[in-house]
């Protein structure tokens, strides 16, 4: 029995069908499966080899040639029918990559400030984890263990393998000195730009008063105060403060607006990937000066290779412009925009007022909604 694996299947619409038979036997073309539908059409698989060969023959005949686009694994087989090369490639690059993956061939090490990566990695070393050798996942909680023992300045850590990485998370111990020194020195700072509604102080030096626009990450209050002496004593800053902002949003709102109209003319570019490889597929230039882009992607469903298949469809455009009424779009755009404003209130923000301004240009209007807030900033 022959293969399927190397047949199409093909349909022919025209007057006069009778005569493919003869013409097929002329040509020593086999057919298989052969379904007449109705006097001026016919389904038949045939050799894949045969099909230039039929094609002459629809022209010759003036039959309409219609050929099944090949799916699934009919496809696979014949992408790389030709592509031999291409087979033992793919089948060396995914042997290397699924041996590799049990090797370890980079260390990282995060979150250390005492500890040094040498004692870290001297560490692993005792337990038989290096760069180059294989490591059992399963063992990687006993590393983390072992790693909070042997090291004394390690509070807690976590280990874990991405493919061939080791990744080590470190925090470090913190001693009474360095948790003291948390409470020193501390500023309170603005966190986005404000104006300052109340402000009361109960520790550190007020370095803004009531009135006073602040930008973000200036101080208000600072971690400090002055003696007698006038000598500065550290202090953790603490104060009650209140301010009010502004949350805006703008759009510009052109008078001409610009539509653009397909041609009907399309440029198409194909390619296939597989495990981030390449593979071209011949394609013309696209050569349209104005277009429209829309790409889409079809995994070819096989129960080997998972091939993907992207394609690229440029149409081509021309641009035209047209007027616009501001003014029936007014309330539109006032309240699009509003809403964007909007969105950029946190909860701990209590909305005080809201207003807009339009401003004409010569090409557009620009739309500018405010949100006023007031805020606890400590």
């Amino acid at each position: 029995m022959k293969s399927t694996f190397k047949k199409i299947h093909v349909s022919l619409k025209g007057v006069n069908l009778s005569r493919i038979y003869k013409e097929c036997q002329k040509n020593n073309i086999e057919l298989y499966n052969i379904n007449r539908k109705d006097y001026k059409n016919i389904e038949f698989d045939i050799e894949y080899k045969n099909k230039s060969k039929l094609k002459d023959i629809s022209k010759f005949q003036k039959y309409e040639y219609q050929e099944e686009q090949k799916k699934g694994f009919n496809k696979f087989i014949n992408f790389l029918k030709y592509r031999f090369g291409i087979l033992i490639g793919l089948l060396f690059f995914i042997s290397v990559n699924f041996f590799s993956n049990f090797f370890v061939w980079n260390i990282k090490i995060y979150g250390n400030d005492r500890v040094t990566n040498e004692q870290i990695i001297l560490t692993l070393n005792k337990n038989n984890i290096s760069v180059g050798k294989i490591v059992n996942t399963a063992n990687l909680q006993n590393i983390e263990t072992k790693l909070s023992n042997e090291i004394e300045d390690i509070s807690l850590c976590s280990v874990i393998k991405k493919g061939t990485t080791i990744i080590i998370n470190i925090k470090e111990k913190l001693f009474n000195q360095e948790l003291e020194s948390d409470e020193i020195g501390k500023d309170i700072i603005a966190p986005i730009n404000l104006t300052i509604t109340e402000l009361f102080v109960s520790n550190g030096t007020a370095l803004k008063k009531v009135g006073d626009s602040v930008k973000k990450g200036e101080t208000i209050v600072a971690g400090y105060v002055l003696n007698s002496n006038g000598r500065k004593i550290e202090c953790k800053a603490n104060a009650s403060i209140n301010a009010k902002t502004w949350h805006t949003s703008s759009v510009n709102y052109p008078k001409k607006k610009e539509v653009t109209t397909r041609t009907g003319k399309v440029n198409k570019q194909s390619y296939l990937t597989l495990f981030g490889m390449k593979f071209n597929i011949k394609n013309s230039n696209n050569t349209f000066e104005n277009f429209e882009e829309e790409q889409t992607e079809q995994i070819i469903s096989n129960n080997f290779f998972p091939f993907v298949l992207h394609v690229k469809k440029q149409y081509e455009v021309t641009k035209s412009y047209v007027e616009q009424n501001f003014e029936l779009d007014k309330q539109k755009v006032l309240k699009q925009c509003q809403k964007e404003a909007q969105k950029r209130v946190d909860k701990n923000q209590e909305v005080v007022k809201t207003f807009d301004t339009i401003l004409e240009q010569e090409d557009c209007f620009v739309v500018t909604s405010y949100v006023e807030v007031n805020f606890a900033v400590c």
